[in-house]
């Protein structure tokens, strides 16, 4: 998903604040932007931009960004 349409489709929900939204949609801005150093990491490598080894480093980096998204969601959470 484009960050873009993520961005419309998180102002359409009407659950974040907007300055949740512009955080989210800059870590998945920046996810996307460390997959793509991974993908070049793995060729200088001599590994598939797109195999295994480049699931394996996006998974990890996931994770991270996911703990980010959890922590905003957490604020949410907090206040219902």
């Amino acid at each position: 998903m484009k960050i873009e349409e993520l961005r419309k489709s998180l102002v359409e929900a009407g659950y974040y604040k907007k300055e949740d939204i512009e955080k989210i949609c800059r870590l998945e801005a920046a996810y996307m932007d460390e997959c793509e150093e991974i993908a070049d990491q793995c060729e200088l490598e001599g590994y598939p931009a797109n195999g295994s080894n480049y699931d394996l480093r996006c998974e990890v980096a996931r994770k991270y960004y996911d703990e980010q998204l959890d922590l905003i969601d957490s604020k949410y959470e907090e206040e219902e």
